[in-house]
C-alpha cells in the first residue's frame, strides 16, 4: 500500500489548502510522540540541509487534497488556485492546441516552469509548454509551488515560478481507483481509472512501482446550455452570428448582398448572420492513456541508482462550426455562370460598370466572399499526443554532509495533428467558376473533367458530389526531443562565521540540454490551401543549452541566514527554413539570485528574495517562419464612419490601403476576427526579469495550530518575446499618424476593399519580437488554522489569496502601457481579476472527511472602457460581477483496505455571467462566457472508489 503518514492530522500543512510546508511552520507540532515523521523535500534551493526552509514563498498541495477534489486533469485543479489564471485546457475549444498547460502569474504558460520530480518534463510540442495530461494524477503525491523567479535554481522559462509534480516512490502493494463524473444534467460524463503495483527486492534495497491509469471524458456542446446555444452580440446580448452564412454574403466596393435560394440577392431585411455557437464545446471530449515505471536500488548506504519511465497518450477532439469560404477573394464570370438569377445578373452588371480602369464592364466582379458549407460537415480537430521520457541517475554520499547526483534523462513527443472537414480554396474557385458547354451541360470553366460544378449561391444548393470535391482533411505531425544530462554536488563547507550557529553550506553543478522540434504539415496545409483552418509552416528547430551553477547557504547570525545563487548559460540555436539556409544565433546570460531568513521572533520570521530570471527563446519562437492565420479585432479605426470628417485619419486609412472610395462604408472585421500572419524570429535574445518577493511568517505559539504567511511579489520582464495583439498593431498605427511607422508595416490590407479579411495574403503581422515590458506584483496570502474537537475530531480553516495591484503590459517603447487588473477584453485576453481565494474548511472525525471550498473572483471590466475610451452603455455588461463557487466534498475510509468519495461541483448550481461572444479573444471568450474562469458545465457530482492492499 502507499506509504501513508499516520500522521496525517498533524501534518495538514501536505493535505489542506494553504498548505504552507516551505514557509518553516512546525507543522508536526502536535505528532504523537514518538510516531515517525515523513521526510519533507521542498522545491527552491539544490542544498539538502534538514533544517533548511524556503526563502520564497511555495505552497504544497497534498494527495489527499487532490483525491478529495477527485481531480482527473491537473491542470483544472491548479487553474482554480488564485495564482494561476485559465489557461489552455478541457473547456478550451476554438484554439485549443491539444493540451492542458498552466499559467502562473498571467504570465503565460512559457513563463512557467513544469517539472517531475525536480526535472524538466519534456514538452508536447515544439512550443515549450507541458502537458499536464500526460502526468498521471493518480501517482503525484504532491505538487509544489513556488512563485517567483527561480532560474538561478531551475534554469530558463521559471520567470513566474515553477510547478514540481512529486511522484509516490517506496511504494509495496496494490491500490485500486476508479471514479465517476457527470453533471446534474446527465451530460460531461467522465470515468477516470488507475492502478498501482508495487513491491521491495533484494531485502529492501530496492523497489519498483508501477502506475497505469486511463481517462475517458465526453464532450459537451454549447447547444446543451440555454446560456450558450444562440451566439450573443457583447454590445446588447442580441443574437449575433457570422456573415458567413449557408445562404452566402458577398463584399466588394459596392455590393453588401445575400443569396437567396433562386440565386438573386434578397431585400437588406431579410439578410441575416449565422449562429455558430451550438456546434462548439464547453467541454472537449478526452481519451488519456498513461503508465510510468519508477525503481530505485541501495548499492549501498552512500551508492544509490534511481529510474523514471513515462509514458503517456493523451487524445482530446475540438468541435467548431461548419467551415466556409470565410471572405476569401473570388472572380464571378456572372454572365455565364448558370447558377446565378437573373436579378443577381443585372447586380453584378451594375458592380462591374462601377468598376474603374480596364477591370470596368468585362464581365468579371471581384468579390469577397462568405459562404458557409454545412454540407461538408462541422470541423474538427483531433489532437494525440504520445510522450515517453525516461531518467537514470545515480546518487551518493562522500561524507556525512556532502552529497553528489548524476543523470541522464532522454525524453520525445509526437503530436499527431488531424483537421478534418475543411475546404481546399483552389478546389472552390474551379466549382464556382460554372459555365454551359456546348452540349448544354453545366462544367467547370478550367476544363478539369474531375472538377464537379458547384452551386454556391443560396441556402441548401450545394450538391453532396461538390461538397465531397472541395473537402479537404489535413494533418500535421510535431515532434519534439529533449536530452538533459547534469551532475551536482552539495555538501557544508566546514566553514563557519563566527557569529553564525551553521557552516556555510553550498551546491554545484552543470547541466547540458538540447531540444529539438520539427513539425511537418502537409502541402495543403503548408500551402495555406485550407480555408477554414489556414495554415501551418515547417519547422526544423534546434538548441543546445550548457549551463554552471551554484547555490550557498549562508549563516550569519543565529536568527539571519543569506541565500545565494548564480546559472551560467550558453545558448546555440538553428533554425532551418524550407529553401533558405539555416539560421544559427548564439548568446549567454547569467540569472542569479539573493535571499535572507530572519527569525525575529520565535513565532515571527520575515524573508527576502530578489532574482534576475530569464526565459530564453523556444524551438517555437525561432523556428516558426511567417503563416497566414485568423485572429481577433475589436475595432478597426477606419471602419465605417470612424473616419469621416477626420481628415488626417482619413489620410492615413488611404494611405494604408484602405480605397478612397471605401472610406465611410468599409467593413473589415467579421464576426470579431480578421486576417493574421503569425510567426517566429531566429535572431530573438532572451528575455530578462527581475522578481522581487518579500514576506512575513506568523506561527503564534499563543495560538497553537494558526499559521499565517504573507508575501509581497512585483516581477518585472524586460524584452519581452511577444506577438503584438492585432488590436495593439492597429492602435499603434493610427494612433501615430504616420502610415511608415513600424506598426503600419504590419497592417496588409485588401485591395479591393481596405478590409482585414481577404484570404492568406491579407490581414496584421503579429510576428514575435523582443520589444514589450510585463509587471505584475501583488500580495499572498496563505492561513491555515487547525484544532482538535475532542471527540468530535479536527477542524482545518484553510485560505489562500492573490491580490493583484498592478500588471502593466507595454508592447514597445514609446507605446502606451496598459494595466489590465480588473480588466478583460480584447487586449487583456486573460481575466486578471484584482482578488482571488480559495478557502476550504475540512472536518475529519474517525474515517470521515468533509471539504467545503469557496471559490472566489473578484469582478472584472471590460478592458474597452478602460482602456479605449468606450462608454460602459457600448456594452451589454460593462462590469462582471464578482463570483462565488462552493464545492463539497466527502470521503470515507470504511477500514484499511477501502475508501469511498463523493462530492458537488459548484453547489449551488450558479450559472456563468452571459457577456456574449465578442467580448474578448476568441479562445478565452466561447459560449457567450469564459468557460475556463466561470463553470459552464453546472452542478455536478462524482464518486470515486479507493481500494489498497
Amino acid at each position: 500500500m502507499f506509504q501513508k503518514n499516520p500522521l496525517a492530522s498533524a501534518v495538514r500543512s501536505l493535505t489542506l489548502a494553504s498548505a504552507l510546508v516551505a514557509s518553516g511552520f512546525p507543522a508536526i507540532a502536535n505528532a504523537q510522540d514518538g510516531a515517525e515523521i515523513e521526510e519533507v523535500v521542498v522545491t527552491g534551493s539544490r542544498i539538502q540541509r534538514e533544517d533548511l526552509t524556503a526563502f520564497s514563498p511555495i505552497e504544497v498541495i497534498g494527495q489527499e487534497e487532490i483525491r478529495a477534489s477527485n481531480t482527473t486533469n491537473l491542470e483544472e485543479f491548479l487553474r482554480d488556485r488564485p495564482q494561476f489564471t485559465q489557461a489552455m485546457g478541457d473547456n478550451t475549444n476554438n484554439g485549443n492546441g491539444g493540451a492542458a498547460t498552466v499559467d502562473l502569474r498571467n504570465l503565460g504558460e512559457s513563463r512557467t516552469l513544469v517539472l517531475v520530480n525536480g526535472k524538466r518534463f519534456t514538452p508536447y510540442d515544439y512550443g515549450g509548454a507541458v502537458d499536464l495530461g500526460m502526468i498521471p494524477t493518480s501517482l503525484v503525491k504532491r505538487v509544489e509551488i513556488i512563485t517567483g523567479g527561480a532560474s538561478a535554481v531551475y534554469g530558463t522559462d521559471a520567470i513566474a515560478g515553477v510547478v514540481n509534480f512529486i511522484l509516490v516512490d517506496n511504494f509495496e502493494g496494490a491500490e485500486f481507483d476508479v471514479s465517476t463524473f457527470q453533471t446534474t444534467e446527465g451530460d460531461a460524463k467522465s470515468q477516470d481509472y488507475s492502478v498501482t503495483l508495487g513491491t521491495n527486492f533484494a531485502g529492501g534495497k530496492g523497489n519498483v512501482v508501477f502506475n497505469a491509469g486511463f481517462t475517458d471524458q465526453d464532450p459537451l456542446t454549447q447547444a446543451e446550455r440555454d446560456f450558450g446555444s444562440d451566439s450573443l452580440d457583447s454590445s446588447d446580448l442580441s443574437s449575433f452570428g457570422s456573415w458567413t452564412t449557408p445562404a452566402g454574403t458577398v463584399f466588394s466596393s459596392t455590393l453588401f448582398n445575400q443569396f437567396g435560394a433562386d440565386g438573386n440577392f434578397v431585400a437588406p431585411s431579410e439578410m441575416g448572420t449565422f449562429n455558430f455557437n451550438p456546434y462548439n464545446l464547453f467541454q472537449v471530449p478526452q481519451e488519456k492513456t498513461t503508465a510510468t515505471l519508477l525503481g530505485r536500488y541501495d548499492f549501498s548506504d552512500s551508492l544509490r541508482a534511481y529510474g523514471r519511465l513515462s509514458y503517456a497518450n493523451n487524445e482530446i477532439a475540438t468541435i467548431i462550426a461548419p467551415t466556409g469560404t470565410f471572405f476569401y477573394p473570388f472572380t464571378i464570370d456572372y454572365l455565364n455562370n448558370p447558377f446565378l438569377g437573373s436579378g443577381a445578373v443585372a447586380d453584378f452588371a451594375a458592380a462591374d460598370a462601377a468598376e474603374t480602369g480596364a477591370g470596368a464592364n468585362d464581365g468579371l466582379v471581384d468579390i469577397l466572399y462568405g459562404r458557409r458549407l454545412p454540407e461538408v460537415g462541422t470541423r474538427d480537430s483531433v489532437f494525440e499526443n504520445e510522450a515517453l521520457q525516461y531518467v537514470l541517475g545515480l546518487e551518493g554520499d562522500i561524507s556525512d554532509s556532502m552529497r553528489w547526483e548524476a543523470f541522464v534523462q532522454f525524453g520525445e513527443t509526437e503530436q499527431q495533428q488531424n483537421y478534418l472537414n475543411d475546404i481546399a480554396y483552389d478546389r472552390v474557385a474551379e466549382s464556382m467558376a460554372a459555365v454551359v458547354d456546348a452540349s448544354g451541360n453545366i462544367v467547370c470553366a478550367s476544363g478539369n473533367p474531375d472538377c464537379v460544378p458547384g452551386n454556391y449561391f443560396g441556402p441548401g444548393n450545394l450538391s453532396a458530389e461538390a461538397a465531397e470535391y472541395i473537402k479537404l482533411n489535413l494533418e500535421e505531425l510535431r515532434e519534439t526531443e529533449q536530452l538533459v544530462v547534469g551532475a551536482s554536488l552539495t555538501g557544508d563547507t566546514g566553514i563557519m562565521i563566527p557569529t553564525a550557529d551553521a557552516d556555510i553550506s553550498y551546491a554545484l553543478g552543470f547541466e547540458f540540454r538540447r531540444d529539438e522540434g520539427t513539425g511537418r504539415p502537409d502541402a495543403n496545409y503548408a500551402a495555406g490551401n485550407s480555408v477554414g483552418f489556414g495554415a501551418s509552416s515547417p519547422v526544423d528547430a534546434e538548441t543546445e543549452i550548457q549551463e554552471f551553477f551554484g547555490e550557498a547557504l549562508v549563516p550569519v547570525l543565529s536568527s539571519v541566514t543569506l541565500e545565494l545563487g548564480a546559472r551560467r548559460s550558453e545558448y546555440e540555436n538553428t533554425a532551418s527554413f524550407a529553401g533558405q539556409p539555416a539560421v544559427s544565433n548564439d548568446f549567454s546570460n547569467t540569472s542569479y539570485k539573493i535571499g535572507a531568513d530572519w527569525q525575529i521572533l520565535e513565532d515571527l520570521r520575515a524573508r527576502a528574495m530578489f532574482q534576475h530570471a530569464v526565459r530564453a527563446p523556444n524551438l517555437a519562437d525561432i523556428g516558426i517562419p511567417l503563416t497566414p492565420g485568423i485572429g481577433d479585432l475589436d475595432t478597426d479605426p477606419c471602419e465605417g464612419s470612424n473616419p469621416v470628417g477626420d481628415a488626417d485619419l482619413t489620410a492615413l486609412c488611404v494611405a494604408t490601403g484602405v480605397p478612397a472610395g471605401a472610406i465611410g462604408s468599409l467593413t473589415s472585421i467579421i464576426a470579431g476576427q480578421i486576417g493574421i500572419f503569425f510567426g517566429g524570429n531566429a535572431e530573438l535574445q532572451p528575455e530578462e526579469a527581475d522578481t522581487y518577493t518579500l514576506g512575513l511568517v506568523y506561527t503564534p505559539s499563543a495560538v497553537p495550530g494558526l499559521e499565517v504567511a504573507l508575501d509581497y511579489y512585483d516581477i518585472t520582464i524586460d524584452e519581452v518575446i511577444t506577438s503584438l495583439s492585432s488590436q495593439e498593431i492597429v492602435n499603434s498605427c493610427y494612433d501615430s499618424g504616420d502610415a511608415s511607422n513600424e506598426f503600419c508595416q504590419r497592417i496588409v490590407r485588401s485591395p479591393i476593399t481596405g478590409g482585414l479579411n481577404a484570404g492568406t495574403t491579407v490581414g496584421v503581422d503579429v510576428s514575435l519580437i523582443n520589444s514589450a515590458q510585463e509587471t505584475t506584483r501583488g500580495y499572498d496570502l496563505n492561513l491555515n488554522y487547525g484544532l482538535e474537537l475532542g471527540n468530535y475530531g479536527s477542524l482545518d480553516l484553510g485560505l489562500i489569496a492573490t491580490k493583484v495591484i498592478e500588471h502593466t503590459f507595454q508592447s514597445a517603447e514609446g507605446s502606451e502601457r496598459y494595466d489590465c487588473v480588473g480588466l478583460v477584453g480584447a487586449t487583456c485576453t486573460r481575466p486578471d481579476p484584482e482578488l482571488r481565494f480559495t478557502q476550504t474548511t475540512t472536518w475529519q472525525m474517525d474515517g470521515l472527511r468533509v471539504d467545503l471550498i469557496w471559490r472566489y473572483i473578484d469582478e472584472l471590466k471590460q478592458d474597452a472602457i478602460e482602456l479605449a475610451g468606450d462608454a460602459p452603455s457600448d456594452w451589454a455588461v460593462p462590469v462582471i460581477d464578482d463570483y462565488s463557487y462552493f464545492n463539497l466534498a466527502a470521503s470515507y475510509a470504511i477500514n484499511d483496505n477501502w475508501t469511498v468519495r463523493t462530492g458537488i461541483d459548484n453547489l449551488f448550481d450558479k450559472e456563468p455571467p452571459v457577456v456574449g461572444n465578442t467580448y474578448g479573444s476568441t479562445a478565452g471568450n466561447s459560449g457567450n462566457t469564459y468557460p475556463s474562469t466561470y463553470d459552464a458545465l453546472g452542478r455536478a457530482y462524482f464518486l470515486g472508489v479507493n481500494a489498497s492492499f
